[in-house]
């Protein structure tokens, strides 16, 4: 499917930007910006779980605390080891991914509840839900280059 290989490749750019990273660029909030670059990473793959498993009536594949702390309209936390964090997410990622390409395969996603995003796009089924969600992601992946950008400058 040429959505999930998109999406691998959304993926595999999120790698890149964040290899070698320092600690404190994680978690500095730029001026202007109310999020950290850490909070994007984590809310992209919160919003994945919403918007393909929630919206769909299937149960989250991810934990419930993580849904918590990078859902919509939620804020960066105090981060003991942003290092450590970034490790976490990126393993809860991969094995996000990987449910997902199961359940994919197991032709889980027969219902969906139709959902209004922020951007005024209403999901009407799991294919949209699928196409939007590589929108969404891109969207903070160019945000996220954009804050490593603005902290590396200052």
């Amino acid at each position: 499917m040429q959505v999930i290989d998109n999406h691998k490749a959304i993926r595999n750019n999120f790698d890149k930007a964040l290899a070698n990273i320092e600690a404190e660029l994680l978690v500095k909030i730029p001026e202007g910006f109310n999020n950290n670059i850490l909070w994007n990473y984590g809310h992209v793959i919160a919003t994945q779980n919403v918007l393909i498993y929630g919206m769909s009536g299937l149960d989250f594949t991810v934990p419930t605390d993580f849904l918590k702390q990078y859902k919509k309209g939620s804020f960066p936390q105090e981060v003991e080891n942003p290092l450590a964090e970034l490790e976490a997410i990126k393993i809860i990622s991969e094995n996000a991914n990987k449910q997902l390409i199961e359940d994919i395969k197991e032709v889980k996603f027969n219902d969906y509840q139709a959902y209004e995003t922020s951007f005024g796009v209403v999901l009407e089924s799991f294919n949209d839900a699928l196409q939007f969600n590589n929108i969404h992601e891109s969207m903070h992946l160019g945000i996220i280059k954009t804050m490593k950008q603005c902290l590396i400058r200052k």
